[in-house]
Parts: C-alpha cells; structure tokens; sequence
C-alpha cells in the first residue's frame, strides 16, 4: 500500500473518530391533540395527568378544562415531514435530529400547525428530552384554546 493511500486511511479514520454520534433514522412520538377552556369546574382529562405541571404554567395555565380531542402514535423518520391531521386544522412535524450527551437523549423537531382554513398559526423549532413532553398552543374564539403535545423516545 502506498503512503498515499495509508495517509489517506489514516485520515479518513480521524476524521470518524472526531464526528458527533450520528442522530437515529427514526424516533417513536405520540401527539396528544388537546381542546382547552376557561370554565367554572376545572378538570383534566385522565389521559392528560403527565401533562399536569406543563398545563398549570403560562401559556397554558389561563385555561383550566383540558379535553383529549385525539391521540396518535406514530414514527418519525429523519429529515422527512410527516402531517397530522388534527381536529382544528393540521401539523406537520420533521425529525431534524437527536443527541446524546451525560445519559440524556435530546431530539430537535419542527412543528408546523396550520388552522382549518391553511392558514400557519405555529411554526417552531425545539429541543425536547427522551420521554418528556412539550406543548405548543394557540386561543381560539371566546375562551377556548388549541393544545398539541407531543414525546418521543
């Protein structure tokens, strides 16, 4: 083997061992579609009691009836948008990748959700745990609001 080749090789080898993990192709999330209220007797859905401490914080915490609308499980390949439909309109989340760092796994996603009439009412990017949940929300009429949450491992 020529030095040329052997240098090439030994480079190729640096250059593996100094890259980040690569993210996983996949992740697993469940959507947890969420009709929130302003009423005279709070409740919360049994579903929704992992949720519990997320909805009593601002924004969410000027609402106090949360009522699961839909549930879905789904997986999520890298880099590909996969739309939801919801019942207030539709998402669209892409897997951007995930991290891991001190037995934590990190995973960055984009949710874009658009009303019933194609118009985007959120668009955001965030890094979330393994496992935890986070939440996007918008108010609709009167006292009424729109709350999707979502976790992945």
């Amino acid at each position: 083997m020529s030095s040329r080749w052997v240098s090439l090789l030994v480079l190729a080898l640096a250059t593996a061992v100094s890259l980040p993990a690569l993210a996983e192709e996949s992740v697993e999330c469940s959507f947890l579609e969420i009709r929130a209220s302003s009423t005279d007797s709070p409740s919360l859905a049994a579903e929704l009691r992992p949720l519990e401490k997320k909805l009593k914080r601002p924004p969410f915490s000027s609402w106090n009836t949360f009522e699961l609308l839909s549930s879905v499980k789904t997986t999520l390949p890298l880099i590909k948008a996969q739309t939801l439909k919801l019942t207030y309109g539709q998402a669209t989340v892409l897997y951007r990748e995930s991290t891991e760092s001190k037995k934590k796994r990190r995973m960055a996603l984009t949710v874009v959700m658009d009303d019933q009439d194609g118009k985007r009412v959120i668009d955001i990017k965030f890094n979330v745990e393994a496992d935890d949940y986070f939440a996007v929300g918008r108010s609709l009429s009167g006292k009424n609001g729109h709350v999707l949450a979502l976790t992945c491992h």
